[in-house]
C-alpha cells in the first residue's frame, strides 16, 4: 500500500480500492462468489416450480420430483457455500485494509509536525482513525457483496421470469424500475449531500466537544457544574440532536411512501396473476413462482436503497483519511548527523498562524555543554523556541543548527536521537513501569534499573505491588505528580542523548520530590547541552548564559548578574520573583 503516501487524483471508492492495492483482487474474488451465489441461489425456487408443475399434471413422475428435490438441495448447499466463501474473502480483505489503513494513518501522523495535530481537535483525529475506517470496514466486508448480489439477483430472476411468462414479468420488473430511478437520484441530490456533510461535521463537533468536556470534568466538579452548564457541550449535542430529528423528519414522508409502495409489489402480481389463471390459462404453478420470485427478488434490492447515504458516507471518510494520509510529511535529509551539539537560531521567524509572529528575527549561541535558560513574561515565545530545536514545528525563516548543520538536514529519527525533551506535564502511558521508562528503546532491564536508580523512583517503585512490571493507570496503579515527574527523568537519563530541554520539571512539585526530583537532574545535564525553560528565575541564577524574551524578540543575553546591572525587565522580573517569595497565607 505504499501508493497511500502518494499524491492521487482519485476520489471516493475508486480511491478505496486504490488503496486496497492487491486486496481488491480478493474484493474483485468475493464480487464473482457473490453473483455465482445469486444465480445459484434461484435454482432451488426454480426446481420448486417444476415439482408443482409435476404434481399439478398427473401422471406424476417420481422419479423426476426426486431428482429436482436432490438438485434443489445441492443448489442450496452450494449457494450457502458460495455466499460464506464470498463472506469470507471480502472480511479477510476488510480487515487487511482496515490493520493497513490504521496503521498508515498513526504513522503519518508521527510524520507530521506537532502544529498539524495540535491544528485538529483530539475528537476529529479520532473520529477519522477509528470511526471513518471502521465504517469502511463494514463497507468492504458487507455491502460490496451486498450490492453485487443486489444487482446480480434481480437481473438473473428477471430474465428468467421474461422466460416464464412476459406479462408476469414485466408487471413484476415495475418495482425494480422505479428503485432503478430512485437510487441514482438519491446519489446526485445536493440537498441530501449538503445534509449528509452537515451531519458528519456536527458529530465531528460533538465529538470534539465531548472530549474536551471529558478533560474538563475534574474543573468542572470543583465548580459545581454540570453538562448542561458547559455551554459548547450542550450546545454540540443539541445541535446534533436537533438537525438529526428535523432531518427524520423532512425524509421520513417520501421514504414511508417509498417502502410502502415496494413492500406491496405483490398486489399487482396477485391482480394480473389472477386475472390471467381464470382466463388466459395461466397454470398455478405459474402464478406461485411469480408470487414468490417476482417480489423476493426485491429482498437484496432494498439494501440497494440506501447507498446513497452509505457512498457518501465512505466517499468522506476517504476524502478525510487522505487529508492525513496526503498531508505533506515533514522535509528530512537522510545522510547529515552532527559531530558537535552546540545550538544557533540564526534570524528566526516563526508563527502558528499567518501573520501573527511568535518568534521574530531570534539569533542566539548556545556552546557545547552549556547550561541556557530561557525566560520571559507569559506568551514571549520561550517554549515555542525550546520546543522548535526538537523540530515540533518548521520555520517560516532563518535557520536551527545544531554542530554547525541546519535541523532539516538531519533525518528526524537522527534530531530525535539527539534531543530529550522532559515536559513539566507527564504523560503516564497504561502500561507497566518498566515499559513506561523504556518507551520503545530497545534497553536491558539493567540499564532501566540503573536510570530509575539516577532518577531517585527505584526505591518507590519497588515498593509497588510487582515492583518494576505494576501496570499504571486505568485498573492499575495511579502515581502522584513527582513520582510521574522522576518517571519521566528516568526516560531522559535512560535515553541519554547529547542535547536535553527541560521544561522546570520542580515547577510544581512539593518539598520532598522537588530535592529529589533536583538530585536526578543534576545527574542528567552532566555533559549535555541543556536547554532550560524557567518559570521561577531562583533556580536558573547558576546558569552559563540566561535569554530573556519578551514579545517574540531576544531582549537580553547574560548571566544572572550581568542582566541584573543591564535589564530593566529583567529586574521587574526578578523582584517580582523575591516578592512571590516572600508571600505567606
Amino acid at each position: 500500500m505504499g501508493e497511500k503516501t502518494e499524491q492521487s487524483n482519485k476520489k471516493g471508492i475508486p480511491r478505496l480500492l486504490e488503496i486496497a492495492g492487491k486486496k481488491q483482487y480478493h474484493l474483485l474474488l468475493s464480487a464473482v462468489l457473490a453473483v455465482l451465489h445469486a444465480a445459484v441461489a434461484l435454482v432451488p425456487y426454480i426446481l420448486v416450480y417444476y415439482i408443482i408443475e409435476q404434481l399439478l399434471r398427473p401422471p406424476i413422475d417420481q422419479m423426476a420430483i426426486q431428482t429436482y428435490l436432490l438438485w434443489a438441495i445441492g443448489a442450496g448447499i452450494s449457494s450457502y457455500g458460495l455466499l460464506y466463501a464470498s463472506g469470507l474473502l471480502s472480511h479477510v480483505a476488510a480487515f487487511n485494509i482496515l490493520y493497513e489503513l490504521r496503521t498508515s494513518a498513526t504513522a503519518k501522523l508521527g510524520e507530521l509536525s506537532l502544529g498539524f495535530t495540535q491544528q485538529h481537535a483530539s475528537g476529529t483525529l479520532k473520529k477519522i482513525v477509528a470511526d471513518d475506517i471502521e465504517r469502511i470496514e463494514g463497507f468492504l466486508a458487507h455491502q460490496i457483496p451486498d450490492f453485487v448480489k443486489g444487482i446480480t439477483l434481480p437481473v438473473v430472476t428477471i430474465a428468467y421470469l421474461f422466460f416464464v411468462d412476459w406479462r408476469l414479468a414485466a408487471i413484476s420488473f415495475v418495482p425494480l424500475l422505479i428503485l432503478a430511478i430512485w437510487v441514482p437520484l438519491m446519489i446526485r441530490s445536493q440537498a441530501i449531500k449538503d445534509a449528509l456533510k452537515q451531519h458528519m461535521e456536527s458529530q465531528e463537533e460533538m465529538n470534539a466537544t465531548i472530549v474536551e468536556f471529558v478533560k474538563a470534568m475534574p474543573v468542572m466538579k470543583i465548580f459545581g457544574q454540570t453538562a448542561s452548564n458547559f455551554k459548547k457541550y450542550s450546545q454540540s449535542v443539541h445541535g446534533f440532536t436537533n438537525f438529526s430529528n428535523a432531518y427524520t423528519r423532512k425524509s421520513a414522508p417520501p421514504f414511508a411512501v417509498f417502502m410502502s409502495f415496494m413492500g406491496n409489489a405483490t398486489l399487482p402480481i396477485l391482480v394480473l396473476g389472477t386475472f390471467l389463471y381464470l382466463y388466459s390459462g395461466l397454470s398455478i404453478a405459474t402464478l406461485i413462482l411469480f408470487l414468490i420470485l417476482g417480489v423476493g427478488y426485491m429482498k437484496p434490492v432494498f439494501a440497494l436503497s440506501n447507498m446513497s447515504m452509505q457512498l457518501y458516507l465512505i466517499s468522506r471518510g476517504v476524502e478525510r483519511m487522505d487529508h492525513i494520509l496526503m498531508h505533506p510529511s515533514q522535509k528530512e535529509q537522510l545522510g547529515a548527523a552532527p559531530i558537535a551539539h552546540d545550538i544557533e537560531f540564526r534570524q528566526v521567524d516563526f508563527a502558528y498562524e499567518e501573520d501573527q509572529k511568535v518568534l521574530d528575527e531570534v539569533s542566539f549561541v548556545l556552546p557545547e555543554h552549556s547550561i541556557t535558560a530561557f525566560i520571559g513574561p507569559s506568551g514571549a515565545g520561550k517554549s515555542t523556541a525550546a520546543q522548535l530545536i526538537a523540530r515540533f514545528w518548521d520555520i517560516q525563516e532563518g535557520s536551527i543548527r545544531i554542530g554547525g548543520i541546519d535541523i532539516r538536514d538531519f533525518s528526524l529519527d537522527t534530531l530525535m536521537d539527539k534531543v530529550a525533551f522532559v515536559f513539566q506535564d507527564v504523560f503516564i502511558f497504561h502500561d507497566t513501569v518498566f515499559e513506561n521508562i523504556r518507551m520503545g528503546m530497545e534497553k536491558s532491564e539493567a540499564e532501566i534499573m540503573a536510570a530509575a536508580k539516577v532518577a531517585q523512583c527505584h526505591t518507590f517503585i519497588e515498593s509497588l505491588p510487582q515492583g518494576y512490571h505494576t501496570l499504571l493507570g486505568q485498573a492499575g496503579v495511579y502515581l502522584s505528580g513527582g513520582e510521574q515527574q522522576r518517571i519521566q527523568l528516568a526516560r531522559a537519563i535512560l535515553k541519554d542523548a547529547p542535547i536535553l530541554i527541560l521544561d522546570e520539571a520542580t515547577a510544581f512539585s512539593d518539598p520532598e520530590n522537588e530535592v529529589q526530583i533536583q538530585q536526578a537532574v543534576s545527574q542528567l545535564i552532566a555533559q549535555k547541552t541543556v536547554v532550560i525553560i524557567a518559570h521561577r528565575l531562583s533556580t536558573v541564577v547558576d546558569a552559563d548564559q540566561i535569554i530573556l524574551f519578551d514579545r517574540g524578540k531576544v531582549v537580553g543575553t547574560g548571566t544572572h548578574q550581568a542582566l541584573m546591572s543591564e535589564s530593566e525587565l529583567y529586574q521587574k522580573m526578578w523582584n517580582a520573583h523575591l516578592r512571590a517569595q516572600e508571600f505567606a497565607i
